[in-house]
């Protein structure tokens, strides 16, 4: 069985192909890991696929410092087919193998060929997301965001990226990961319970250019939108427009993310900023002490409950404007 000719043009190319109608990009490669025991780097044999929102690429590349080998390392495991072909993959892991000095002088020699070009690529990136998107001029300003880029193409002929980006068109039957060979391995595959076929409509863009390109022209519609994370201060995409964290390791955590430290900052600050809210705490946390402190003395904890349990819904009212200050703030000393 042809294993779809589609996926083999699609790895021999370029490893990522966009899906416009359900904005989504879908990136195939071969996992890259390290192997402590033999030093040595591997490549799993068998391709994996996975789905991330169209632009996500876009936010990786303009969040990659090229400057840094790990920054540069990072990038290439997620990305490696779109800056290698397969047949290059195949000669660097002999046997799925590759020595670590060997991979190391790769990747440092990639990096050094391309560095002038993904840097200048980042620099244009950003003067066309300013003038589009995050800071547009008066004039601008009064026109869609997709209709500044085309004016932006015409006046700023130095910017190549802006330049015609060729794309090929498929329709494809893709398989969540790797099927097999023959018959029986593919309906073996089938039956896992993961496991699943997913018709797309794919476009396979030529080059990184075609993809940032793509990726620029789907934000400046608003399918998607990109954002500058407040906490760790890097971008990414988000479907909600009022998402302001993304959803990585926050900087000096092991395990909480940026939108799990961001709503805790947020929480704090709206207690400090509102004096009332900061009174309501106050007691809040006083009385959660006391339970804790006296878990057998039934008076605590029935003082706790009553009063998280109403004082819930009073904070609700507060916030949207459905009781008074007054009201709140005498409803807290009362029960203080």
């Amino acid at each position: 069985m042809d294993e779809n000719k589609y996926i083999q043009d699609i790895i021999c190319g370029l490893g990522l192909a966009i899906n416009d109608k359900n904005n989504c990009e879908i990136i195939i490669n071969y996992p890259i890991k390290f192997n402590k025991k033999s030093m040595q780097y591997e490549m799993n044999s068998e391709y994996k696929i996975f789905i991330q929102p169209i632009g996500s690429f876009l936010a990786d590349f303009l969040n990659t410092d090229f400057n840094k080998y790990e920054d540069f390392l990072y990038f290439f495991s997620k990305y490696s087919l779109s800056l290698i072909d397969y047949n290059k993959m195949l000669k660097l892991f002999k046997e799925s193998n590759c020595e670590q000095k060997k991979f190391e002088d790769f990747i440092t020699d990639l990096l050094n060929k391309n560095k002038n070009l993904f840097n200048k690529l980042q620099n244009q990136t950003d003067i066309i997301l300013d003038y589009c998107y995050l800071n547009p001029n008066k004039i601008a300003n009064n026109y869609k965001a997709i209709e500044r880029l085309y004016v932006l193409r015409r006046i700023s002929p130095n910017l190549t990226l802006l330049n015609e980006n060729k794309a090929a068109y498929y329709s494809v039957n893709l398989f969540s990961s790797y099927p097999g060979e023959s018959e029986k391995q593919i309906y073996e595959f089938l039956s896992q319970k993961n496991s699943k076929i997913t018709e797309f409509d794919l476009i396979l863009p030529y080059n990184i250019s075609a993809i940032l390109y793509k990726s620029i022209c789907s934000i400046l519609k608003q399918d998607v939108y990109l954002k500058v994370c407040k906490n760790c201060k890097k971008y990414f995409i988000s479907t909600n427009k009022a998402t302001n964290y993304c959803s990585n390791i926050a900087p000096g955590e092991t395990k909480k993310t940026c939108k799990e430290i961001g709503r805790k900052n947020v929480f704090e600050n709206s207690k400090n900023e509102d004096p009332i809210i900061f009174s309501y705490y106050q007691v809040y946390n006083r009385k959660a002490m006391m339970k804790s402190r006296y878990p057998d003395i039934q008076k605590y904890i029935e003082d706790f409950e009553k009063y998280s349990k109403i004082g819930k819904n009073k904070l609700a009212k507060y916030k949207n404007n459905k009781i008074s200050a007054e009201e709140f703030q005498k409803w807290i000393k009362k029960n203080s």
